[in-house]
C-alpha cells in the first residue's frame, strides 16, 4: 500500500479553532463577570484573557490534525487527549466541497469538504485550512473532475434575494434566538434586582404587547438578516453529470452534488409566499439529508407557475409534463375539516374554562381557523405518477410538492384506518432515500391502490 507522509493543515487553522473555543470561552467569562455585578473593566479583563486562552487552545488542538491520503482512502487525524481517525475510502467519495469563510480569505486558504453518500456531518471530513492548490490536488487525487463549462446556470439577483429574505422561513430559529437571549436578560435581571424579572414589570396588557412586538420585529429582524447572509450571491449551475451550487455572504460555500445522486425536488410555498405565487426548491439527496434548510436549497426563489420548468432545466432527471393530480373525492373533505376544527375548539375552549365567559370568543373563532386549515389541506392534497416521477402534494405549515425519482423512493407505504376503509379512502405515502417524504391524504382506495401497485413494479 503506497502512502504520503502526513500533512498538517495550513497554519490558518490555528486562528479558525482560536475563534471557535473563544466564542464559548469569552461568552462565558464575560457572562460570569455580569451576573457577579462585576466592573466594566472585569468584564474588558475577562474578554482579553479569554482571547488568550482560546489562542491557546487553538494552537493545541492544530498541533495533532494531520491528513493523508493512501491508494485506498483519505485518513484525518484530530484530538488533543483521545485522538480520533476518520477513514474515507476513495470509492466512496461523492464530491469535494470548498467554503472560504471570513477567516480562510485572509489568510488565501479555502475549507476543504470531503461528501460521502449517506453519510452525516460527523462522519465526513473537513480540512479547515488548506491552500487553493493543495484543495485542487486532493480533488484530483480523489477523482473529482475540475468543473466543466455548465450547460445551466441560474443567479438569485439583489431584487429576488430581498424577496426571498423578506419572505423566508427563517423566523422560528430567530424567534429561538431572541428568546435565548431574553432568558438570558431576564437571569440577569432576575439576579442584580430582587428577584424581579423582566416579565414581572409588565404591569399591563398594553406593556404586554409592545414587549411582544418588539420580540416579534426583532425575530423578523434575525430572519432578514439570516437570510441575506445565507444566500447572497446565490447561483446553481449543472453540467452534464453535476450540480454545483454557490452561495454565502460572509462564507462563501460551494456545493456539489451528482445528477444521479438528487432522489427529488419538494417545491414548497410557504405561508408568506404562496399568496404571492412564489416558491422555494429544495434539494432531497441522502448525501445531504441531515443539513439545515439552507444547505439543501436549491433556489431559494422561483415563481411558482415556473418551478417545474426550473426543475427540468436543473435536474433533467425529474422533468415531468404538465398534468392533473388525482384529488381527494368530495366526500374526503369532512375528514379533512374534523381534526383541526375540533382541535382549535379545545384549543380555544380552555381560556373559556379558565377565564369564565370573557374569553368564550376564542373557541368558535379558533375552530373556524381550523376549518379553514382542513379545507387548505384538502385542496392542495394529490398525486400523479408521470413517467419515472411520481408527484407527491400536501400542506403542512407549506404546501409541499414533492417530485421524486420512482427507482430513488427508499419507501412507499398504502395506509388506511378502519374508518377510511369502510369510506374506501386510502393514504400514499412515499419517503426518497435522504428521508424526506410526502403524502396524499384521504385518496379513493382505487386511486391509491393503483399508484401503490405502479410504484411496487
Amino acid at each position: 500500500m503506497i502512502s504520503e507522509a502526513p500533512r498538517r493543515l495550513h497554519h490558518a487553522a490555528i486562528a479558525v479553532e482560536a475563534v471557535r473555543s473563544a466564542v464559548q470561552v469569552i461568552a462565558g467569562m464575560v457572562l460570569v463577570a455580569v451576573v457577579r455585578g462585576g466592573t466594566p473593566g472585569i468584564a474588558v479583563a475577562l474578554a482579553l484573557a479569554g482571547i488568550a486562552v482560546a489562542a491557546v487552545v487553538g494552537y493545541v488542538r492544530w498541533r495533532p490534525m494531520t491528513y493523508w491520503l493512501d491508494d485506498v482512502a483519505l485518513h484525518y487525524r484530530s484530538g488533543v487527549f483521545t485522538p480520533d481517525e476518520k477513514v474515507v475510502p476513495r470509492a466512496r467519495v461523492q464530491a469535494v466541497d470548498t467554503a472560504t469563510g471570513p477567516l480562510q480569505r485572509l489568510f488565501g486558504v479555502v475549507e476543504l469538504r470531503v461528501q460521502v453518500p449517506g453519510a452525516s456531518d460527523s462522519d465526513e471530513i473537513v480540512l479547515t485550512a488548506v491552500t487553493h492548490d493543495e484543495a485542487a490536488r486532493l480533488r484530483r487525487e480523489l477523482g473529482q473532475a475540475a468543473p466543466a463549462a455548465p450547460d445551466e446556470r441560474v443567479r438569485l439577483g439583489l431584487r429576488g434575494l430581498l424577496v426571498a429574505a423578506l419572505t423566508g422561513p427563517q423566523i422560528s430559529a430567530a424567534l429561538s434566538a431572541v428568546a435565548g437571549v431574553y432568558a438570558l436578560a431576564d437571569n440577569v435581571v432576575d439576579v442584580q434586582k430582587d428577584g424581579e424579572g423582566l416579565i414581572g414589570r409588565l404591569d399591563s396588557a398594553s406593556a404586554i404587547l409592545i414587549a411582544a412586538a418588539i420580540i416579534l420585529g426583532a425575530a423578523y429582524l434575525l430572519s432578514f438578516l439570516a437570510a441575506i447572509v445565507a444566500f447572497a450571491g446565490f447561483e446553481v449551475e449543472r453540467d452534464a453529470q453535476v450540480l454545483r451550487i454557490r452561495r454565502g455572504l460572509l462564507a462563501r460555500r460551494a456545493l456539489s452534488i451528482p445528477l444521479e445522486r438528487v432522489d427529488g425536488i419538494v417545491i414548497v410555498e410557504g405561508l408568506a409566499r404562496g399568496p404571492l405565487g412564489l416558491a422555494a426548491l429544495r434539494l432531497e439527496s441522502a448525501a445531504h439529508g441531515g443539513e439545515q434548510a439552507a444547505g439543501r436549497t436549491l433556489l431559494p426563489l422561483v415563481r411558482r407557475r415556473d418551478a417545474e420548468a426550473v426543475v427540468a432545466r436543473l435536474v433533467p432527471g425529474l422533468a415531468v409534463q404538465p398534468g392533473v393530480l388525482e384529488r381527494p373525492p368530495r366526500r374526503a373533505l369532512r375528514r379533512f375539516l374534523a381534526a383541526p376544527a375540533i382541535l382549535g375548539a379545545v384549543v380555544g375552549g380552555a381560556p373559556a374554562v379558565l377565564l369564565e365567559s370573557a374569553a368564550w370568543p376564542a373557541a368558535p373563532a379558533l375552530a373556524l381557523a381550523g376549518a379553514i386549515v382542513g379545507l387548505r389541506r384538502y385542496r392542495a392534497a394529490g398525486v400523479r405518477l408521470a413517467g419515472n416521477v411520481v408527484v407527491v402534494r400536501e400542506a403542512r405549515l407549506a404546501r409541499r410538492t414533492l417530485l421524486a425519482r420512482r427507482h430513488r423512493l427508499q419507501q412507499h407505504a398504502l395506509e388506511r384506518t378502519t374508518l377510511q376503509a369502510r369510506a374506501s379512502l386510502a393514504d400514499l405515502r412515499v419517503t426518497v432515500g435522504s428521508g424526506g417524504n410526502g403524502r396524499a391524504r384521504h385518496l379513493e382506495s382505487a386511486t391509491a391502490e393503483t399508484a401503490f401497485a405502479a410504484l411496487r413494479r
